[in-house]
């Protein structure tokens, strides 16, 4: 108690020489070594942003970076204590959230860090165990396997810990919830927590998840990669062709024409309608893309015609953050899913920098196992979190909201639906009612015209971070939640989320451009 009380002395003490974050860098903690520590004055902060920085506006705050041995960097952001700058603004909430990376990682998410910084929250990220220039750039893991094991599982659970050390160090005191949120690899690492380290954090935001790791990587990246590289290769023009004759045949199913499928397994178009009569133009497409886009939206199948990993499904196809960005990208072979697909084998499975992904081997042949096969056997027990078995998450009170884009060019939302459809089959046996029961304590949210995380036709804009909060704290499970279409500020519409197997659905009264027009159900597909 007398060290308590110390602590809480020295945080009133505004005029010492050194503050009281500063001296966080001398502190000797257990499992962790900060490596600086400095206060920040609310205001305009810098923060890389892409290949240059960006200003963004902060509260007051204590900066601190650390190390995890042997190689876990991470920053703990925590807002100042109110005797540092008064009641009513920047004061910690007693909260902590820390974040997710993107692609192969290598850096910390400072631009995610802002957000729950602002409300409040202390908030930590990670570059998961090495560092690089490119979140598409895999060499940092050829001959360390220890890099490969940080970055697909160890990385934000040694973080969790650490940030507890330091909190403690920092306010004497352990905060009274902790939450993650992150998208597409942040998913995976969201995913990973629930499943393998249910007592880092009480609740989990886990967005377009690549929790099916090693089965995206080669049915997703390769696959969609290689059906693009030559004669099936879609130029920009033809992308919105195609687009354009999706949402024609498919828009108005769900009884709305607004550029946005609602549920595209209801969308059965056919790319064959589209197959020129005659000359190659603009205005049609060859045989050769008619088979191109058949095999991305059809998943990759093995010889037998068994589904190895689902396509993504058709809506949102053309515009920014559609396929021109990732499935096709500038020319044959220069799409975004090669651009991280090829690192991940060169690196991380074949240990070869030189490895052609024209190659890679799709069925066993010569007596040799699929390249596939050979990807699960060597790391799909470490990357993959695809365990639907969450009892220990559950048991300790955690809840769990997953959410995914509809319309994502990059990792397919039936994933994260055969993902949650496992988890309500795991619940149900026993007699037990699998659905509620899944629902207790995990929700899926589909969002429909969303594509990679962000962006896309749809209503894409919400906050998952307040539903969360309320079911943790409150015990109020999100049914809806709502979501907003706007463009250079000015709102189009809004519309519910959902949670799955519910939809929305127009009341046929209402405005059409008005959430409260919509109701959730379970529609026929």
């Amino acid at each position: 108690m007398a060290s308590r009380c110390l602590i809480a002395f020295l945080f009133a003490l505004p005029l010492l020489a050194q503050s009281r974050c500063e001296q966080l860098a001398s502190a000797k903690l257990s499992g962790v070594t900060i490596t600086a520590a400095k206060e920040i004055p609310a205001g305009k902060l810098e923060i890389p942003a892409g290949r240059g920085t960006t200003h963004v506006e902060v509260p007051a705050f204590c900066r601190v970076a650390a190390r995890v041995a042997p190689e876990v960097n991470f920053e703990l952001w925590m807002p100042l204590p109110y005797e540092k700058q008064g009641v009513t603004a920047g004061a910690w909430n007693n909260k902590l959230m820390a974040v997710g990376n993107g692609g192969l990682a290598g850096n910390i998410n400072f631009n995610s860090m802002v957000y729950p910084l602002q409300r409040g929250y202390a908030t930590s990220g990670t570059d998961t165990g090495h560092a690089s220039a490119s979140i598409n750039d895999g060499a940092w893991a050829l001959g360390h396997f220890e890099r490969i094991v940080d970055f697909a599982d160890r990385a934000v659970h040694v973080m969790a810990q650490a940030d507890r050390t330091i909190l403690r160090a920092f306010y004497a005191g352990a905060p009274t919830h902790a939450y993650f949120n992150g998208c597409s690899q942040g998913g995976h690492e969201a995913m990973i927590e629930a499943q393998r380290y249910p007592d880092d954090f009480d609740g989990i935001i886990a967005g377009d998840p690549a929790n099916n790791w090693t089965r995206h990587y080669a049915g997703g990246h390769l696959w969609t990669g290689l059906a693009m590289d030559g004669d099936g290769f879609l130029p920009a023009a033809k992308v919105k062709l195609l687009g354009n004759a999706v949402n024609e045949q498919c828009d108005a199913l769900d009884g709305v024409k607004d550029g946005v499928i609602n549920e595209p397994r209801r969308c059965h178009f056919r790319p064959e309608t589209l197959l020129c009569a005659g000359s190659d133009s603009n205005k049609c497409l060859t045989a050769a893309q008619v088979t191109a886009v058949n095999k991305v939206w059809g998943g990759l199948r093995d010889e037998h015609g068994d589904l190895i990993y689902p396509g993504i499904v058709p809506g949102g196809e053309a515009g920014p953050g559609g396929w021109t960005n990732w499935v096709t990208g500038s020319a044959p072979g220069k799409s975004a899913h090669l651009n991280l697909g090829i690192p991940f084998f060169r690196y991380m499975v074949f240990d070869d920098p030189t490895w052609d992904y024209h190659n890679f081997r799709l069925t066993a042949q010569d007596g040799f196992d699929s390249d596939i096969d050979f990807t699960d056997n060597k790391l799909g027990a470490l990357f993959n979190a695809t365990s639907p078995d969450l009892s220990a998450f559950r048991a300790r009170g955690g809840k769990l909201i997953q959410y995914h884009g509809w319309s994502d060019p990059d990792i397919t939302p039936l994933n994260s639906i055969d993902f949650y459809e496992s988890a309500v089959r795991l619940n149900a046996k026993g007699g037990n009612h699998g659905l509620r029961d899944t629902k207790d304590f995990y929700r899926l949210f589909m969002v429909p015209g969303m594509q990679h995380c962000s962006g896309g036709p749809g209503a894409t804009q919400f906050d998952m971070v307040d539903s969360l909060e309320a079911w943790v704290e409150k015990g109020q499970a999100p049914e809806r939640v709502t979501a907003t279409r706007a463009v250079a500020g000015k709102v189009e519409f809004t519309r519910p989320l959902c949670a799955y197997p519910q939809e929305a659905v127009w009341d046929g009264k209402g405005s059409n451009t008005e959430a409260a027009s919509f109701r959730c159900e379970v529609a026929l597909r």
